[in-house]
């Protein structure tokens, strides 16, 4: 298979001379962000800075702004992020973040690497699943959009998200809890208390809980003649329930001026459901948030994590820091693989095959463990210098294993055997290695220059990989003795156990290790252009090392150069803040991974793997606004939009969503084809006006509208791409490209939210009413198929939830 590739569009246009930095606030600096009109410290460049005099493009968000925006994890923060997307993955229970159009929707087991990072307390997080992804008791968070290569290093190809827990405080006691409940039975209690033990010492403990019940309901089993309906899940738990429970303990410790540690401990439990994909076209009689499903959903898996950070001034002009951690993902998956999307008829074919072939599929992380740990020393020059400068060396090292099982039936769960699987990574572990430094030449008060280095070596192994899978009854033993499928058969056997316990099954290897390395770099020129008006323009590079390959092979490493440049402006007396951003980004070496299925000449599966091939390059350009403006002392109004265009070059690839992987005639040529989740534009609105009574106490009623141009679901867009080899007429497809494009788009659409909250004078207690997705759109984040190619595909997607409400109280104390 052809490597593929992205690409080309014009440059940017040369009217664009911004790009854009921060989702900003007001006045006076604070370290946390209590309320519109207040300027947070970042840490986006590894140092303290206020937000509009930090020359990059980033959004930030105390947590006061996270609750007025009812953002509780990474999912509701895309809304207010310029640029910003999300997908959801089933099996894994995982968040897929998409930005400036560059992301990896495969990006969620040891398959892949993301392209945007998580960190947590400045400690990378490899997985997006976990409490990574929660947002209870923040410092704020900070969303860093254009290659962070130089401080941020590995993984940070095209942005960043850093989560900054809340820290202990010295001297103060006190805390705050809150509990939420809403329609689909929610309820959820989350709080913090900060506890002084001496001068020098402080805890803090922060906690969540949220649950609400699944949005998509149980459809009837089908009432057909020779199907057992006991087989078909109507009760219980449902897809898309939620169930997760985190905790946090933070500790400080500050025994002089020149020296402190943070140390906290985090855990974590899902016990909610997957999501799931259902059907665009629901079937008569049904609707659309239901699901016929055999296979009943499950999710138990957790999380748990030791973050570390020590501080020490060795003089009044130099600090020394050392940052580690370590983190523990695990657990265990169950989902629906077919969806329902083929109900089973009660007839068989003349083998005596329940009919229709291939209908049912359970998807099973049986176990699953990623074990991280990452050390990281950092001397940096501290308060004013001529040259602001940091220096670092960074270690981490993960290791990963999984047993996911595939099982495949005709017509339903108990229907006849037609394949099975069980992917077994025993040990794939990733080492990453880097020695980093920037400076920060101030030439002048207004005027400023920034450099910075980053050499990254990076190894990969897989060591004992093994695919499990059917290949074939032996002529020695009868057809019926090859069809026990695995169901999540014996859990602790090795692969040569497995696949002696069952007839009929083959073992291939994944034994592979590679190596790569890259220097990326940033230049960067920042100046004060008049007061309260910053002006930057840089040049940065992103790099994500290679890939390891299910076959036993390797995918190159891919990077990113981006052209950026931006405005930081306040005006009207400071009451409004306006960033803008403009990009151009050129992407080399795109990683796209896809699973595609293999079978024989009669429509049998021969076995199924992830393809992961590597684009020539892409580009991608756009421009990015955020602005706060206080009208008056209690009316606020925030805005963030994109305006972006993303375009493939060139990329021979196969849909395995509906063509058969197998046949050289399943290629597409995609050239021209947009990126996945890249509207071309997109923007939210939020408005609110405090009513203050006469005790001193606030009515703040808050209105918010996100709208979205049509956007596609996968980089196929769709299936209009017809593809013909001249050299072998017998193979062509003259099908291709009659199933559409509806089916992978996301059609242009408002989501609007509305709260009113009431705040007592003095602040000690509020309560609150909330109305999410008022319209009840159909919002999908991601687009699949059924059935393909042996039947029409029936075509299915995850959705963003329903219309939901309900009421929050909070009492400060």
């Amino acid at each position: 298979m052809k490597s593929f590739a992205l690409a080309a569009s014009t440059a940017l246009a040369s009217a664009t001379l911004w790009m854009t930095p921060a989702f900003a606030q007001d006045a006076a600096p604070q370290t946390a962000q209590p309320d519109y009109g207040s300027d947070i410290i970042v840490t986006a460049t590894r140092r303290e800075t206020t937000l509009q005099s930090t020359p990059i493009a980033v959004s930030a968000f105390g947590q006061a702004q996270l609750d007025r925006q009812q953002v509780k994890d990474v999912t509701d923060l895309a809304r207010f992020v310029p640029s910003l997307q999300f997908n959801q993955q089933g099996d894994q229970s995982a968040v897929l973040l998409t930005l400036r159009g560059i992301g990896n929707d495969s990006a969620y087991t040891e398959v892949a690497d993301p392209e945007v990072a998580i960190y947590v307390d400045g400690i990378y997080s490899p997985r997006a699943q976990g409490a990574s992804v929660l947002m209870y008791d923040m410092e704020r968070v900070e969303v860093l959009r254009g290659p962070q290569g130089t401080l941020f290093g590995r993984n940070a190809t095209v942005g960043a998200l850093s989560l900054i827990s809340a820290k202990p405080k010295l001297g103060e006691f006190g805390g705050n809890v809150e509990v939420v409940a809403g329609n689909y039975d929610r309820l959820g209690v989350r709080g913090a208390i900060n506890i002084p033990v001496t001068d020098t010492l402080a805890f803090r403990v922060a906690f969540v809980t949220d649950r609400h019940d699944g949005y998509a309901d149980f459809q009837p089993a089908p009432d057909v003649p020779g199907i057992n309906r006991s087989a078909f899940i109507t009760t219980g738990k449902k897809y898309y329930a939620a169930d997760q429970q985190s905790g946090r303990v933070s500790m400080l410790w500050q025994p002089s001026e020149r020296f402190s540690w943070n140390l906290s401990a985090e855990g974590f439990l899902d016990n909610g459901a997957p999501v799931i994909g259902l059907l665009q076209t629901p079937r008569p009689g049904t609707k659309r948030w239901s699901t016929l499903s055999d296979t009943a959903p499950d999710t138990d898996r957790y999380s748990v994590a030791v973050r570390s950070t020590m501080n020490y001034d060795v003089t009044d002009g130099i600090q020394l820091s050392y940052i580690a951690g370590w983190s523990r993902i695990g657990g265990s998956t169950q989902t629906d693989a077919d969806a329902g999307a083929l109900p089973p008829t009660g007839q068989v074919d003349a083998d005596g095959n329940d009919l229709p072939l291939g209908a049912f599929g359970e998807n099973r992380t049986l176990s699953s463990r990623y074990d991280f740990q990452s050390h990281e020393v950092q001397l940096k020059s501290t308060g004013e210098q001529a040259i602001d400068w940091i220096l670092g060396a960074y270690y981490s090292h993960e290791k990963n294993r999984i047993r996911f099982d595939i099982d495949q039936r005709n017509g339903y769960r108990d229907g006849t055997f037609s394949w099975a699987g069980s992917f077994i990574q025993a040990n794939r572990q990733i080492d990453s290695r880097a020695v980093f430094g920037q400076a920060v030449w101030h030439v002048s008060d207004a005027l400023r220059v920034t450099g910075g280095l980053r050499y990254t070596s990076d190894k990969k192994e897989d060591i004992g990989g093994r695919n499990v899978t059917f290949s074939g009854c032996p002529a020695t033993l009868p057809a019926d003795a090859c069809q026990g499928g695995i169901f999540g058969a014996y859990p602790n056997a090795t692969a040569d156990e497995l696949a002696a316990l069952l007839p009929g099954f083959s073992i291939s290897s994944n034994d592979v290790k590679g190596k790569w390395d890259k220097l990326t770099y940033l230049a960067r020129v920042d100046a004060d252009l008049a007061e309260d008006v910053l002006g930057y323009a840089s040049i940065s590079t992103g790099f994500k090392s290679g890939n390891i390959q299910d076959n036993a092979g390797l995918t190159d490493p891919e990077t990113l150069t981006n052209y950026e440049v931006g405005l930081k402006s306040r005006f009207l007396d400071r009451r409004v803040t306006l960033n803008l951003a403009a990009y151009y980004s050129d992407f080399k070496g795109y990683q796209v991974n896809q699973a595609v299925t293999f079978r024989d000449d009669a429509g049998n599966v021969v076995r199924s793997q992830m393809i992961t091939q590597n684009a020539k390059g892409a580009k991608a350009y756009g421009l990015e606004a955020e602005m706060v403006a206080n009208l008056t002392d209690s009316d606020r109004l925030q805005f963030s939009g994109t305006l972006q265009k993303t375009k493939l070059e060139e990329l021979e690839s196969v849909d395995g969503r509906l063509y058969d992987g197998g046949k050289l005639s399943s290629i597409a040529q995609l050239k021209g084809n947009e990126l996945a989740h890249a509207p071309r534009f997109s923007a939210t609105l939020s408005y609110e006006h405090d009513f203050e009574l006469a005790s001193g106490a606030k009515i703040t009623p808050r209105f918010t509208t996100h709208y979205e141009t049509k956007s596609w679901l996968s980089y196929f867009n769709g299936d209009a791409n017809p593809f013909v080899n001249p050299n072998d007429p017998a193979d062509n497809m003259p099908n291709r490209g009659t199933n559409g494009t509806d089916w992978d788009r996301q059609k242009a659409y408002f989501r609007s939210d509305a709260s009113i909250r009431f705040a007592s004078p003095d602040q000690k207690y509020s309560v609150e009413a909330f109305v999410q997705n008022i319209e009840n759109g159909k919002i999908r984040t991601g687009a699949g198929s059924f059935g393909a190619p042996r039947y029409d595909p029936v075509f299915l997607s995850n959705l963003q939830p329903p219309r939901t409400w309900g009421v929050r109280a909070r009492a400060n104390f």
